[in-house]
């Protein structure tokens, strides 16, 4: 009886770990691919991305801001406020960059007014630094926010990229982490239609 058991219990775990392998729920530490170039077609809505939050590395959260701004461009996706512009407004308007999550529905909206824009971008980077069983881990956290002209919340992308090293010495690039995050957050962005 106790085989019958323990062979029920195997193959059971067999079907699961193939599940889990065939529809590619595991994570990875390799870096996301560029989505594939299509341009679409036609005029681009307005959006403005404000400042990204950054937990604590301001340089990765730059790249990542400049890389999603890049990714949707060269696409034809959206066209983009320019930075200073939004600073700018940002200041004015009074819009607090220190919050992590959700915005002022009333202070967007006067963003999107005084800016002429559909879209507003908000976002938050964090960078951890782990060990773990097979070696130090470096994670970028990714999690970009999608308002309305009326500040109405519309969507939300999250994209977490480790990169694993046998020895306790991590640096990398911070461009070519934000960039494997930017990748995967990117093509999640592409599948919406503006």
């Amino acid at each position: 009886m106790m085989g019958i058991c323990r062979k029920m219990i195997l193959h059971s775990t067999m079907i699961l770990f193939l599940g889990f392998a065939l529809t590619g729920c595991f994570a990875t530490s390799t870096p996301k691919a560029a989505p594939p170039m299509v341009k679409r077609g036609g005029v681009a809505p307005k959006a403005a991305i404000l400042p990204i939050m950054n937990t604590n590395d301001s340089e990765i959260a730059e790249a990542v801001s400049q890389g999603l701004v890049s990714c949707l461009l060269d696409r034809n996706v959206l066209k983009f406020e320019s930075m200073d512009s939004v600073a700018m407004a940002v200041k004015e308007i009074g819009i607090d960059l220190t919050r992590i999550f959700g915005q002022d529905k009333a202070k967007l909206k006067r963003l999107a007014e005084q800016l002429g824009v559909d879209y507003t971008f908000y976002g938050v980077v964090t960078v951890r630094k782990d060990l773990k069983f097979t070696g130090w881990r470096k994670d970028v956290d990714v999690f970009i926010s999608l308002y309305d002209a009326t500040g109405q919340k519309l969507d939300s992308w999250r994209s977490m990229t480790g990169f694993t090293w046998a020895k306790g010495s991590t640096a990398l690039d911070a461009r070519k982490m934000a960039r494997s995050a930017v990748n995967h957050t990117c093509a999640k962005m592409l599948e919406r239609q503006y």
